[in-house]
């Protein structure tokens, strides 16, 4: 398919598509979340000894009975909980592990284990990211034996290491991206190719799961964040009808429209259209043909036929590091602290980019390493704005760098403008090099980066 501006097709007769009300996001039944823990030792554990770990995480008895273990499903036990902090009942199980390519599995501990406990719940919309967190923790947490975890909803492996850090830690808190991932699909590796961004767990949360098709690959890192940054809004305010505009920033929007709409102007070679969502549900996946939302620009794009398309206008913005993006409250929250626990690492990285034999390479610390911190005023909707921030130099735990855009809370701060920012106020970062983009969670893959730069690697 040719871009919209592109499409020489007679203009649409009916002027408008029909893309229809709210209902079109809703879910046919709610979908439950499923987790299972990799048991280590040669023999299962017992119901009791499960039971009884959980109690006493939780701090008290917790309301059990025991039900009828699926025998066809291999289950040797089940148990269902009422645990204080999750509105629905909890089923705890036990079965052997299947057997799993150990390159599927991040640590060959998990790919040793003869055995799995498995923990099935239905998240309560609103709170599902709160509940996700705390089902996790509370696993993991009772059963200190488990060597990772497996989000069978999401398909996200948990080594321990992680679990550990993302929530047994002290300072952990609820991550809205732990609910889902996002996948993306090109039928080549060159960088313009159209490529097709997708997340899977969102319908967990009573939410569609979102779309953005025909991106070139060049822009996949800042689609991703955007995907990324639109879910996250979406937990804390139901989507809109379709083609009525989310802010995601200040003066940025974004719209939703149905896949079908989207898909029926797509070439039948290119991910995202009829004929590669059918192939997959010929496949055995049907989850290409639910209720999933595409998120488009604001304003439908073509000199002929007005298409809905991916929001280029944004991510461009993003690129140029000129875009800011609103984050949910809990969102905030986890990148703030990611942020700020992987700070020596992009401190690192700026030093060892300066130590840079390489001209071309020396040059990137002055224009690729950005961070995000508060301009010091609210909006209308009483969000605090953040702005973005080229650094220019580190000072122990405070960098010097100048603002990427005018602010809108704020009159005496202008673009351009240099201050001082210390560690405890940055809210996120990210560093843009020549053939990626690399933030916070990919702190050790941007250390490595900078050494094939240098020639190190």
């Amino acid at each position: 398919m040719m871009s919209p501006d592109e499409d020489p097709a007679l203009p649409d007769p009916a002027g408008e598509e029909q893309l229809g009300d709210e209902s079109v996001w809703e879910l046919p039944a709610p979908v439950p979340s499923a987790w299972v823990a990799f048991w280590p030792h040669p023999d299962p554990p017992t119901r009791e000894e499960v039971g009884r770990a959980i109690a006493s995480w939780v701090g008290k008895e917790v309301e059990a009975e025991a039900s009828e273990p699926d025998e066809d499903e291999g289950m040797l036990w089940a148990l269902m909980v009422k645990v204080p902090g999750v509105n629905n009942p909890v089923v705890l199980w036990s079965e052997a592990a299947l057997p799993a390519d150990p390159g599927q599995l991040p640590d060959s501990a998990m790919a040793k284990c003869k055995w799995v406990v498995g923990m099935q719940a239905v998240l309560e919309p609103g709170e599902a990211h709160a509940e996700y967190f705390h089902l996790v923790s509370m696993l993991a947490g009772a059963l200190p034996e488990v060597v990772g975890m497996l989000d069978v909803s999401n398909s996200r492996r948990w080594p321990r290491p992680e679990i550990e850090e993302q929530f047994l830690a002290q300072d952990a808190v609820p991550n809205d991206e732990f609910l889902w991932t996002i996948t993306a699909v090109a039928t080549s590796e060159e960088e313009d190719a159209p490529m097709m961004l997708f997340t899977t767990g969102l319908t967990r949360c009573g939410l569609p799961e979102l779309e953005m098709l025909e991106v070139p690959a060049r822009h996949s890192q800042a689609a991703a964040i955007l995907l990324n940054h639109v879910a996250s809004l979406l937990l804390e305010a139901p989507p809109p009808a379709p083609g009525v505009p989310i802010e995601v920033g200040p003066d940025l929007h974004v719209v939703l429209v149905p896949w079908e709409q989207c898909a029926k102007y797509i070439a039948d070679e290119v991910p995202g259209s009829r004929a590669f969502r059918e192939v997959a549900r010929e496949q055995g996946d049907g989850s290409l043909t639910s209720v999933r939302a595409v998120v488009c620009g604001s304003e439908r794009r073509g000199s002929f036929r007005k298409l809905w398309a991916w929001p280029k206008d944004i991510i461009d913005r993003m690129e140029d590091g000129r875009a800011v993006l609103f984050a949910s409250e809990h969102t905030a929250a986890a990148t703030e602290r990611r942020a700020q626990r992987t700070w020596p690492k992009f401190a690192t990285a700026f030093a060892s980019v300066r130590r840079a034999e390489q001209q071309q390479v020396q040059a990137l610390a002055d224009t690729a390493f950005h961070v995000q911190a508060p301009v010091g005023g609210v909006d209308a909707e009483d969000r605090r704005e953040q702005g973005w921030f080229i650094v220019h130099r580190f000072d122990h735990d405070v960098v010097e760098a100048t603002l990427s855009e005018e602010p809108v809370t704020r009159q005496d701060l202008h673009a351009g403008d240099s201050i001082r920012i210390p560690r405890d106020e940055v809210t996120d970062w990210r560093v843009f090099l020549p053939d990626d983009m690399f933030g916070p969670d990919r702190s050790d893959a941007l250390l490595a980066a900078i050494d094939r730069l240098r020639g190190l690697a």
